[in-house]
């Protein structure tokens, strides 16, 4: 099963179901729109929480399929798809631990917030395969940690750790491994039921600063 999706009290669990790597493969971006299709018609949902089955959120798209199987009608589908993500009505999550590289971290760029482990590693290294990212990330990189910056991690295919992120802006807070889902559910129930995209810091530092985070 490449995705697993459970709702407990409203709160949906997104898992990569592929460990350890939890590798995005042709079949993942395929149940992707399966899913959206879904929740996005799904009005009882008050969160979603996106995690990985394991050690690792996601290492990315697998490589060799991408490389052999990816047309620019392929991509634009997807980063509509995980555009689709992004303007959901309701707060969407990403509680990131280990790896999360490539399409996973466009895909992590495309929630609303992002919560990470000590442990996380982040980046769009595809620069490092003579590629770029096409799912939509470069653009939220640049928003988040600043048109330069942003433009300039992408083009040197630079992975760095979740404090360096937290740093340049480009994820919300830093908690230890063991704290990570607990912390994830907790902010998830808190938020109010309609999300408005502009009180995102508001939201921040109202319902996520005092969860007992790692800074």
């Amino acid at each position: 099963m490449v995705i697993q999706w459970v709702v407990e009290d409203r709160i949906g669990w997104f898992t990569f179901g592929q460990p350890p790597s939890n590798t995005m493969t042709m079949q993942f971006f395929s149940a992707f729109g399966q899913w959206i299709d879904h929740v996005s018609a799904d009005p009882s949902l008050k969160a979603i929480i996106i995690l990985g089955n394991g050690r690792h959120f996601s290492s990315g798209a697998d490589l060799h399929e991408l490389l052999e199987n990816s047309s620019e009608t392929w991509l634009m589908r997807n980063s509509l798809n995980f555009a689709r993500l992004g303007l959901l009505k309701i707060p969407v999550i990403a509680a990131i631990r280990g790896i999360c590289l490539g399409s996973a971290f466009e895909l992590a760029l495309f929630c609303h917030f992002r919560i990470c482990a000590e442990d996380a590693v982040l980046g769009l290294p595809e620069a490092s395969y003579n590629l770029m990212p096409g799912i939509g990330g470069i653009g939220h990189m640049a928003n988040l940690a600043g048109k330069a910056s942003g433009i300039e991690l992408v083009l040197q295919g630079a992975t760095f750790q979740s404090a360096e992120a937290k740093e340049m802006g480009l994820i919300d807070t830093v908690v230890t491994k063991k704290d990570l889902t607990r912390v994830a559910g907790d902010f998830a129930r808190a938020l109010p039921e309609n999300l408005i995209p502009g009180n995102r810091k508001i939201y921040i530092k109202k319902y996520l600063s005092g969860l007992h985070v790692a800074e």
